[in-house]
């Protein structure tokens, strides 16, 4: 920008004869200085890589800090197994090119290893395995189909295991047709903690982005994109973040934060799943036509349930779904367990609020809403924006000790039965549920009671 110089009197300006050389020095420590802090900074990058791994067409060399040739020549997988074996600690580095791998690369504790415009091609590429302090960034990982295949396994691009203090960070994950990246749990011993999933893209596969395995904890999924899931519908479900189901022999997992992710295009199933978890914070996320948005349910793989699980927050999420849709379920679903003989477990401690959702249009007519809770006890649903949904808006089913307040809730549409702006059902001996001080656009038959009213407060 060019700024135009003005004389106002009583004002000194310099002799030309001294300003020059004055702005001369002044460019002169100007250019020092930037130099000087771009020269620390790469002397600080080329100090921070330990190997570096180049591919010139079929040829992979690996060459250590001192300029050490490790190896030369053309296995990828081997190459980059001689890479990893020959630091103890450390980054490696991969320079542009395409890498293919058999079978996975273990990464041991305290290895970073980074992508620049590097693309690996197999169906397990790595595995971090009993270790700590691992990174895994900018990378684009892919199966080396065509296209992806039905779900037969557990296969993983990348599979995390009895590990804590990992990073999985602004990689692209795509046409793969298991897992995108598991956490997984092969012992009752297994746990993984303070894992964080951020800014990863996982795009045209046909299953899961992200399971998150049984007895994990603080685990932080932030700011990935998960896009078009099984959209060749080869799969019966698929997700783009899902928690695992639990079971009386593995505790539960806790504290997984789920915050400002966008998941697109999912005909077929679920966006964010939980099957059981404690202390799940689902938190200004996008969810857009996927079949069933968000769903929170506590479901046991070998149906004991030795104790309800709790604390769920769904907050601050857009959901819309897809009206002109074959199916699309409900838009936000917290379920409790049902145990043997018909059993009730219900989810306790539930939050959801300040969440957006729109055009779901609802053929589960049975359990249907903008917003299910089912077999909850101790919830709060309030601040929700609920707009063009079919059936019902709050859809409240064997719930207790629940506030429904300051939600907007409008433009219900018909689906096969009439419609509700909140639902109460199948309620048992006393009960206590508060509706109030919500926006409501029906002036008839805007609450439906199926229990006794006069127990509610």
């Amino acid at each position: 920008m060019r700024i135009k110089e003005t004389l106002l009197p009583g004002k000194i300006r310099l002799p030309r004869n001294i300003f020059l050389p004055i702005l001369v020095l002044a460019v002169m420590i100007t250019l020092y200085l930037t130099y000087g802090y771009f020269m620390t900074d790469m002397d600080e990058i080329s100090k921070e890589i330990d190997i570096l791994i180049t591919k010139n067409q079929t040829i992979s060399v690996i060459q250590n800090s001192t300029g050490i040739v490790l190896y030369n020549g053309t296995n990828d997988e081997e190459a980059i197994r001689v890479a990893v074996g020959s630091i103890d600690k450390g980054v490696i580095l991969f320079e542009q090119g395409s890498y293919n791998v058999a079978s996975a690369i273990k990464l041991k504790s305290d290895i970073t290893v980074i992508g620049k415009d590097t693309s690996i091609i197999g169906y397990r590429i790595f595995k971090i395995s009993d270790a700590s302090n691992v990174t895994i960034k900018g990378f684009d990982l892919s199966n080396p189909d065509e296209t992806y295949v039905r779900h037969s396994g557990t296969k993983s691009i990348v599979e995390i295991t009895n590990s804590d203090n990992c990073y999985i960070l602004d990689n692209t994950f795509r046409n793969f047709g298991d897992y995108g990246l598991y956490l997984s749990t092969l012992s009752p011993i297994h746990h993984n903690t303070y894992i964080t999933i951020k800014g990863n893209q996982f795009l045209d596969y046909g299953y899961a982005g992200l399971m998150i395995g049984k007895q994990a904890s603080q685990i932080f999924v932030d700011d990935n994109l998960f896009r078009d899931i099984n959209t060749r519908k080869i799969n019966p479900n698929a997700y783009g973040v899902a928690l695992a189901k639990g079971s009386s022999t593995y505790s539960y997992s806790e504290y997984i934060y789920i915050r400002n992710n966008t998941i697109e295009n999912n005909p077929m199933w679920e966006g964010i799943d939980s099957h059981g978890a404690n202390h799940v914070y689902i938190l200004d996320n996008t969810v857009t036509e996927c079949r069933i948005p968000i769903s929170v349910a506590q479901i046991n793989s070998d149906n004991q349930y030795p104790e309800p699980v709790h604390n769920i927050t769904i907050k601050g999420n857009y959901v819309k779904g897809n009206m002109s849709a074959a199916k699309q379920d409900s838009g936000i679903y917290v379920l409790g367990g049902r145990g043997p003989g018909g059993t009730i477990q219900p989810y306790r401690d539930v939050t959801v609020s300040d969440n957006t959702v729109v055009d779901v249009n609802n053929w589960l007519h049975s359990n249907d809403g903008g917003i299910v809770l089912m077999n909850v006890d101790s919830a709060q649903v309030y601040n929700n924006n609920i707009s063009n949904v079919g059936g019902i808006g709050i859809n409240l089913a064997a719930t207790n000790n629940v506030q429904v307040y300051n939600n907007d809730i409008k433009n219900i549409v018909m689906i096969s039965k009439p419609i509700y702006s909140v639902s109460v059902s199948n309620v048992k001996n006393n009960y206590i549920i508060d509706i109030r001080d919500n926006i409501i656009d029906l002036k008839e038959n805007y609450i439906y009671y199926d229990a006794d009213y006069t127990f509610a407060k």
